[in-house]
């Protein structure tokens, strides 16, 4: 199995009809009905539910321990409303610049169609009787709502795994640099605080006899920054590390421009790095809020899954590095700064890698784009763990 296996304009063909497919969070229907065509013209068992994630899986030559045999691909097919800043449609996929540098731009591209791309032809090539593996157990999931949720519907990833357990799962969000592609070794986990500040309303002509919630919300603030500047690098697997964060990123106060505000509301977005947890940001939250000179300060925290790491001592690790220096002749890593559903799968009890096509700093951009190169590259990187895995399970006793 090599990168040249895949034929990369299949992909970009692949990837430009799925960037075509409008699919915003809770509206993924459209690539639903694409995605699970594709895996039935593959012959994969398809499952799919009301909420229209999909899963394609294939079964091993030999049977096992469905549990304990099997790993996850996964990917949602959801993405972001397109932002600011798109000079042509975002729904329009472009093929531009030449050999190396050819990219395809639309969006999706990075976040994270091109990893469903990728994919769906491994899964084809893994269908193959040549390349079915003997032991393991492949689960490709295909889930909804994972940049938000919407009514009625969240995050599928839940879902999926009450169906379908597994023991190793690597999502493919964009983890590509310049040289290529990085394994992400996990990321952070994301809390979200609520600040209700209450002062007392009193007429803009005398705002002294008031007690301004928004000049506190403005403490806070300077506060929540400071905080993040304090947060320093959380040594991870040689040169990897993560680094907490924390940042206003809501704010809503006042009604009336001739009323002294008496309340205003912040949300703040904390990043957990390893070792962190929702009490850690509970506590910065209280100290964030204490002396506000006679503005009453309510917090709240809520936090789905802490930080998540692969274990580094495991299997899936090793033949994740093994897979790596098979193909590129050489195993570079990364962590994501973001959250990802790989904290999910981590809570599930799995252990978790990342590693896909495109770069994390095209993620919710304008003119998102991915490098047709990294499609096949990921492709055959997925086939490559598969194998490994499925040589380690054999081994196994």
């Amino acid at each position: 199995m090599s990168v040249s296996t895949y034929d990369t304009d299949a992909l970009v063909r692949t990837l430009c009809e799925m960037i075509a497919i409008k699919a915003l969070s809770g509206e993924e229907r459209p690539m639903a009905d694409y995605v699970a065509a594709f895996l039935q013209r593959i012959w994969l068992d398809v499952e799919r539910d009301e909420d229209d994630n999909v899963v394609g899986i294939l079964e091993p030559r030999e049977p096992g321990d469905s549990k304990a045999n099997t790993l996850h691909l996964s990917g949602h097919t959801d993405t972001v409303v397109p932002v600011e800043g798109w000079a042509r449609d975002p729904f329009a996929p472009l093929v531009e610049g030449a050999g190396a540098e050819t990219r395809v731009v639309g969006l999706g591209a990075s976040d994270m169609k091109g990893g469903l791309t990728a994919m769906l032809y491994a899964a084809r090539t893994l269908a193959q009787s040549a390349a079915r593996p003997k032991k393991l157990r492949v689960v490709c999931s295909f889930t909804v709502c994972e940049e938000r949720g919407a009514y009625g519907k969240s995050n599928g990833v839940k879902k999926v795994l009450a169906r379908q357990p597994g023991r190793w799962a690597l999502t493919t969000e964009a983890s590509c640099d310049r040289e290529g592609l990085t394994i992400t070794l996990g990321c952070q986990g994301h809390a979200l605080g609520t600040v209700v500040l209450r002062g007392r309303s009193a007429h803009s002509a005398s705002p002294e006899r008031g007690r301004n919630a928004i000049y506190a919300a403005g403490t806070v603030a300077a506060r929540i920054a400071a905080l993040h500047e304090r947060f320093r690098p959380t040594p991870v697997y040689g040169e990897v590390s993560a680094r907490a964060s924390a940042a206003v990123t809501m704010i809503q106060g006042g009604q009336v421009v001739n009323i002294i505000p008496e309340r205003c509301e912040l949300k703040i977005s904390r990043r957990l790095a390893p070792g962190e947890t929702l009490a850690d940001f509970e506590r910065e939250l209280a100290a964030a809020t204490a002396n506000l000179d006679g503005i009453e300060a309510a917090c709240s925290a809520s936090c789905d899954a802490p930080a998540c790491c692969v274990d580094l001592q495991g299997p899936f690790f090793q033949a994740a590095t093994d897979a790596s220096q098979r193909l590129f002749g050489a195993a570079r890593y990364s962590w994501n700064r973001a959250r990802t559903d790989q904290v999910l799968f981590a809570q599930a009890g799995m252990d978790v890698l990342n590693a896909g096509p495109g770069s994390m700093g095209q993620a919710h951009v304008a003119g998102e784009c991915v490098r047709a190169a990294d499609l096949p590259r990921a492709a055959a990187y997925l086939e490559e763990l598969c194998a490994r895995l499925d040589a380690f399970l054999l081994s196994e006793k």
